[in-house]
């Protein structure tokens, strides 16, 4: 089964297209408003539900100028029968920017959890 899961809701945030982005400091989630975090949801939920590995899709909050990215990575199932997807995630929120990986299963009510 899975070990204890976040909502995607409240997590994956992806990136703006920068040139060298550094791996992710965490912190940079606690720059985000509100409704940085309603875009970058629902963009997580449907590019995690639609998208093929590789197709990367952006989001941006004219508001707070803060923008992310996703890049499914690769689809598999586990043994219990779940679907996953490893995924990148590109964050630019107040001039600082980050790249996550991250691993979302698709749980019973056909919503992605962020492992």
């Amino acid at each position: 089964m899975f070990r204890t899961i976040l909502t995607i809701s409240a997590v994956a945030l992806p990136i703006g297209a920068c040139a060298q982005i550094a791996p992710g400091d965490p912190t940079l989630y606690g720059g985000l408003a509100d409704s940085d975090v309603r875009l970058a949801s629902r963009l997580v939920q449907t590019t995690l539900e639609q998208a093929p590995d590789g197709v990367t899709r952006r989001w941006t909050n004219d508001q707070t100028g803060n923008s992310g990215e996703i890049t499914p990575l690769r689809t598999y199932a586990t043994v219990d029968g779940y679907f996953c997807r490893d995924y990148r995630e590109e964050l630019a929120v107040g001039g600082a920017s980050g790249r996550f990986y991250h691993t979302a299963c698709r749980d019973e009510a056909a919503g992605w959890v962020w492992l």
